[in-house]
């Protein structure tokens, strides 16, 4: 499989969590994703690898409606690219999370 067809979907989110029932809401929304196959990078940056642009455009819709029925506030931004650009993401500082280090090897793994 090429790593110009595989995509990856990042969602970057900043919720509110003023309130008791922001803060529910946010932890709700972050195992919504967890539940839904995504690894978290960093706080609140989440990512999934799909096997095509119409798979990944799927998820997106998905969780488009999601976010239309459950949350209301805020701010949610979502950003597709291949795995060949992803690959070339550098980390400055740091090391890649335990879930990347897993996620990223086995695409190739058939």
């Amino acid at each position: 499989m090429s790593a110009f067809r595989i995509m990856w979907l990042i969602v970057m989110f900043d919720l509110p969590t003023q309130t008791k029932q922001d803060r529910k809401r946010y932890r709700w929304f972050a195992r919504h994703l967890d539940a839904e196959g995504y690894i978290r990078l960093q706080y609140p940056i989440y990512a999934k690898v799909f096997n095509s642009v119409g798979s990944a455009n799927h998820g997106k819709r998905r969780l488009k409606n999601f976010l239309h029925t459950n949350i209301k506030k805020g701010n949610v931004r979502m950003l597709m690219f291949t795995d060949a650009q992803f690959g070339k993401m550098e980390i400055i500082v740091g090391e890649p999370s335990s879930q990347e280090e897993i996620t990223q090897p086995s695409l190739f793994d058939f």
